[in-house]
């Protein structure tokens, strides 16, 4: 637990630190470790649209955004209740312009013939009357959501079809992490490539019959996608198949409402031909975005809660606060320079080197800042100013 650093005399309760803090007093969120504030001033400005926060470390993060230049992020751990995004806007108050959430699913009462409609209006409530920004669905459906007969609920089953048409009504993203890397659902011996990572976190293992293959898990998300052209749908970590650019390639191609993002996968994407890997970025210029999947949130032990800081994946040694700057260092080299032998972003997702691919000015700013703009940030600011304007309008006497 030396690693993991104290949030003292912290309340159990979110709200009572939510209060505290609009009060101004000084409470246990401003004693958290904050990043170095002599770091040095970054160029680039750019947006990170794939995070994991909690409610207790909303401020240490806007310090982390503040010394890596990150113009706005997405936290896509919004809540899957009303009480607990209820939970996550307290704590965001008066930086609701930098940090946007995207709901969960309550996954509870999926059996019921209406599960569809009642999940579709939770995310109407969320998006109209909440003012969050998207819907964040987890590789949970189709490896973990389970039916009462014990089978597992299917990505493409015809009864969460009302969600993805809501999302598509509401025009808010859907973010949809489907499966995970090829050598997960490969058996745990020496000989995979990801032993290191996955004899951390066996859990992650999706190898045997209990589980879908990797193949049908996403041809049943492009099915999805293909059945709403309607809503767009961002496929997180780079559509989660980088081992195989030009299969993205296609998908990008044929789902016009497809973007991805590419949290978590530059050890993959940085493995291809430089060359190839450009090409692609230069054709979907505009379908891409930046993004890390970092998580700052906090461990509970012995009736304290400790900061805990995830870096795109489980590692040996929990990361420090200070480590995050070196790590967004790393993706910007990728996307900055055109080195050979660089350290990818994420050590344990396998022990290679990545290239870097060098993109020009105004892509990187498309990747970077301008696309997260385009399809998150921009409508979700659009969205909370119209309903304001017809809440002031619906009171006028």
């Amino acid at each position: 637990m030396g690693l993991l650093l104290l949030l003292q005399a912290c309340p159990t309760n979110p709200a009572s630190i939510q209060k505290k803090t609009s009060e101004k007093n000084s409470d246990s969120l401003s004693k958290l470790p904050k990043t170095q504030s002599s770091a040095p001033r970054i160029k680039r400005r750019w947006s990170d649209v794939h995070t994991h926060l909690s409610p207790y470390t909303i401020e240490t993060f806007v310090k982390v955004m503040d010394d890596n230049a990150i113009a706005r992020a997405v936290n896509m751990s919004g809540g899957a209740t009303s009480e607990r995004r209820s939970q996550t806007l307290q704590a965001t108050q008066g930086v609701e312009d930098r940090i946007f959430h995207f709901m969960n699913v309550d996954w509870r009462g999926v059996d019921e013939t209406d599960f569809g409609e009642k999940a579709a209006a939770q995310l109407r409530e969320a998006v109209m009357e909440q003012g969050f920004s998207g819907l964040k669905i987890s590789k949970a459906l189709g490896l973990g959501v389970k039916l009462k007969d014990g089978s597992l609920l299917k990505i493409d089953d015809r009864r969460l079809d009302p969600l993805w048409k809501e999302a598509g009504k509401l025009g808010v993203i859907v973010a949809i992490h489907t499966s995970d890397p090829k050598a997960f659902f490969e058996e745990i011996t020496k000989d995979n490539e990801r032993y290191a990572e996955l004899s951390i976190a066996p859990s992650w293992s999706f190898y045997g019959d209990a589980f879908p293959s990797r193949e049908a898990l996403l041809n049943a998300r492009n099915r999805v996608i293909e059945r709403h052209p309607q809503t767009t749908f961002m496929a997180l970590h780079f559509a989660n198949n980088p081992e195989d650019l030009d299969a993205v390639a296609g998908w990008l191609r044929t789902y016009p409402n497809l973007i991805v993002d590419v949290a978590a996968r530059l050890a993959e994407i940085g493995r291809h031909d430089p060359a190839a890997v450009k090409k692609v970025f230069e054709e979907f210029q505009d379908r891409i975005l930046f993004a890390t999947d970092i998580q700052v949130g906090v461990q509970p032990y012995q009736g304290n809660l400790y900061l805990r800081v995830t870096l795109g994946s489980v590692s040996k040694t929990p990361p420090k606060i200070e480590d995050i700057i070196p790590f967004y260092q790393k993706h910007a080299a990728f996307f900055e320079t055109d080195k050979a032998d660089l350290v990818h972003p994420i050590p344990i997702q396998g022990e290679w080197n990545i290239h870097g691919i060098g993109l020009g000015e105004k892509i990187q700013e498309k990747v970077y800042l301008q696309n997260g703009e385009k399809y998150i940030f921009a409508p979700s600011l659009a969205r909370r100013i119209a309903v304001h304007v017809a809440g002031k309008a619906n009171t006028t006497p």
